[in-house]
C-alpha cells in the first residue's frame, strides 16, 4: 500500500514540478505574445470551459469512486458497464458543448473582440475550443479509470512528456500575429493525443482490457454513478465559482486587460492548491478501497500521519509565498504587476491554506459516499465569495475581489473539519494536536528566517530570491525532521533510505 501511495504521489508532484518551471517559462511569453486582452480573454475562456464541464453531474469522482471499488470486489461486469456508460454520455456532453462553441463561432465571434474587429481569428479560435471540447469530455472518463485503478503513474507520464512537447512548439513558434490561435491549436491537440492514448492503454490486457461496447451501455448504472457525483457536482460549481469567477468578474466590470494583473499573483498561489490537490488525490481510491474492506482503524491511521505531512509542506510554502511572491513577480513579469501583487498574495494564500489544513476531507467523504455535505453549504459559501466579489470591485477593484475569497472560509473550515472527524471516529482535539500543532513551529521558525533574509537582501534578483527559500527551507527541514516527527517515524525513513 505504502509503495503504490508513494509511486502515484510522487508522480503527481513531478507533474506539478514540471508544469511549474513550464509555466514559469511560458507566462512571460504568452503576456508578451498575446497581449494583455487576449491573455486575460483566454484565462476568462478558461474559466467558462471549467463552468461548462459542471454539464458532466460531477461524474468524474463518481468513476474514479466506483472504478477501485469494483477492482476491488473483482467485478468486470460492472466496471465495463460503469465505463461504457459514463463514456457515451461524455460524448453526448462533448458534442453539445462543441456545437454550441461552433454556433458562437459562427454567429457572434465578435463579442471575442476587443474592438469588435478580427472577426475571423475570434471565429478560428473557437472553431478550434469546439474540437478540443469534443475530445476532453469522454477523455475525462479514460483518465477517473486510471486514477480508479491506481495507475497515476501512466497517466502522469503521458501528461508530462504531452507537456513539454507542446510547450516546446509554442516556444519554437509563438509570434504576436498568431499567439491566440497557436496556444489554443496546441492546447487542443495536446488534449486530445492524451486521452487517445489514455483509452489505448487502458485496453491493453494489463490493465483488463477495458474497452467501450455499445451492449454494456446502461441507463440504470449512469442514474446511479449520477445521483452519486450530483454531490460533487454541487461542490464542484461552488468551487468553481469560489477558484474560477474572480477573473470573470473582474473582465466583465474592469475589462479583460486587467484581468492578468490579478491572474498571475493568483495562478502562482494556485500552485498550493494544486499541490494540495496533487498530494491528496491518490488517496481518495484507497481509502475507497480499505472502506469496502472495513479496515476503519487503518483509515484513520492514515488520514492522521497523511495529514501531518500534507499540512507540513503547504503551510510553509504559503509562508514562503507570501514573503518572496510580489517582488518574485516583479522580476518575473515586470514591475507593473507588483504594484497590488502583495496584498493579493497575502489575501489567497488565506483563501486557498485554511481548507489546506484538513486536506483529506473531501477525498475520503466522497470515498465512503458522505460528501453530501459540500452540497449543503458549499453553495452558501460560493454565494458569499461571488456577492462580496461583485460588491467590492468597483470601489477597490482586483483587491476587492481577493479580499472576498477569505470571508468564507473562515466559516466552513471548521464544520467541515468538525463532520470529517466525526465521519472517521475520531475527536477534533486529536487531530489538531497530532496532524496541525507539529507544522506550526517549523513554520514560524521558516517564516522568521525567510523574513531576516528579506531584509538583509532586497529580494532584488533571482539569485536572492533562490538563497532564500534555500536558506529558510532548511531552517525549516531541520524543525520539521526535530520537531514534527516522532522517533518511529524518523527510523522508518531512516531504514527506508539505509534499504535503497
Amino acid at each position: 500500500m505504502i509503495r503504490v501511495l508513494l509511486v502515484n504521489t510522487g508522480s503527481n508532484v513531478m507533474v506539478m514540478l514540471v508544469k511549474l518551471i513550464i509555466t514559469f517559462i511560458m507566462t512571460p511569453i504568452f503576456v508578451q505574445n498575446l497581449g494583455k486582452y487576449d491573455y486575460g480573454l483566454w484565462e476568462m475562456v478558461g474559466g467558462i470551459i471549467g463552468y461548462a464541464g459542471m454539464l458532466g453531474f460531477g461524474i468524474r469522482p463518481a468513476v474514479s469512486r466506483f472504478a477501485a471499488k469494483y477492482r476491488a470486489e473483482s467485478n468486470r461486469e460492472q466496471l465495463l458497464r460503469v465505463y461504457a456508460s459514463t463514456f457515451f454520455f461524455m460524448v453526448f456532453v462533448g458534442m453539445l458543448l462543441a456545437t454550441i462553441s461552433v454556433l458562437w463561432a459562427l454567429w457572434y465571434p465578435e463579442l471575442l473582440s476587443e474592438s469588435g474587429d478580427e472577426a475571423h481569428r475570434y471565429t478560428v479560435f473557437l472553431l478550434i475550443i469546439a474540437v478540443q471540447l469534443l475530445f476532453s469530455f469522454p477523455g475525462h472518463i479514460v483518465e477517473s479509470y486510471l486514477e480508479g485503478f491506481q495507475k497515476y503513474y501512466l497517466k502522469n507520464a503521458i501528461t508530462i512528456f504531452n507537456s513539454i512537447v507542446g510547450s516546446v512548439v509554442l516556444y519554437s513558434f509563438i509570434e504576436p500575429d498568431n499567439g491566440l490561435l497557436l496556444l489554443a491549436a496546441v492546447n487542443a491537440v495536446g488534449f486530445s493525443l492524451k486521452y487517445l492514448t489514455f483509452m489505448y492503454i487502458l485496453s491493453r490486457p494489463q490493465l483488463d482490457c477495458m474497452v467501450v461496447r455499445t451492449s454494456y451501455f446502461s441507463l440504470e448504472t449512469l442514474r446511479e454513478l449520477i445521483n452519486f457525483g450530483l454531490k460533487s457536482l454541487v461542490q464542484g460549481i461552488s468551487t468553481r465559482i469560489e477558484n474560477a469567477t474572480d477573473s470573470l468578474v473582474i473582465g466583465f466590470a474592469l475589462g479583460p486587460a486587467m484581468v492578468p494583473f490579478y491572474s498571475i499573483p493568483a495562478n502562482l498561489v494556485q500552485n498550493l492548491r494544486t499541490l494540495g490537490w496533487t498530494l491528496s488525490h491518490a488517496f481518495m481510491p484507497l481509502f475507497s478501497d480499505l472502506s469496502a474492506r472495513s479496515e476503519q482503524r487503518k483509515i484513520q491511521e492514515t488520514y492522521l500521519l497523511a495529514s501531518k505531512y500534507v499540512v507540513g509542506i503547504i503551510l510553509p510554502l504559503a509562508v514562503g509565498i507570501t514573503i518572496v511572491g510580489a517582488p518574485f513577480i516583479g522580476l518575473w513579469i515586470g514591475p507593473e504587476f507588483e504594484e497590488n501583487g502583495q496584498w493579493i498574495i497575502n489575501f489567497l494564500v488565506v483563501f486557498t491554506v485554511l481548507p489546506l489544513l484538513d486536506p483529506f476531507n473531501s477525498r475520503y467523504l466522497t470515498a465512503i459516499n458522505k460528501h453530501g455535505i459540500f452540497a449543503k453549504l458549499a453553495p452558501i459559501a460560493a454565494l458569499i465569495n461571488l456577492s462580496l466579489s461583485i460588491a467590492l470591485v468597483h470601489e477597490f477593484g482586483i483587491l476587492g475581489v481577493a479580499f472576498a475569497s477569505i470571508v468564507p472560509g473562515f466559516i466552513f473550515v471548521p464544520i467541515y473539519l468538525r463532520y470529517t472527524c466525526q465521519q472517521l471516529g475520531l475527536p477534533v482535539s486529536r487531530y489538531i494536536t497530532e496532524s496541525l500543532l507539529p507544522c506550526f513551529l517549523p513554520t514560524v521558525l521558516l517564516a522568521l528566517s525567510a523574513y531576516g533574509i528579506r531584509v538583509y537582501t532586497g529580494l532584488d534578483s533571482y539569485l536572492a530570491i533562490i538563497g532564500t527559500a534555500i536558506g529558510s527551507g532548511l531552517v525549516w527541514a531541520l524543525a520539521f525532521w526535530s520537531l514534527a516527527l516522532r522517533d518511529r517515524e524518523r527510523r522508518y525513513i531512516l531504514e527506508r533510505f539505509a534499504k535503497r
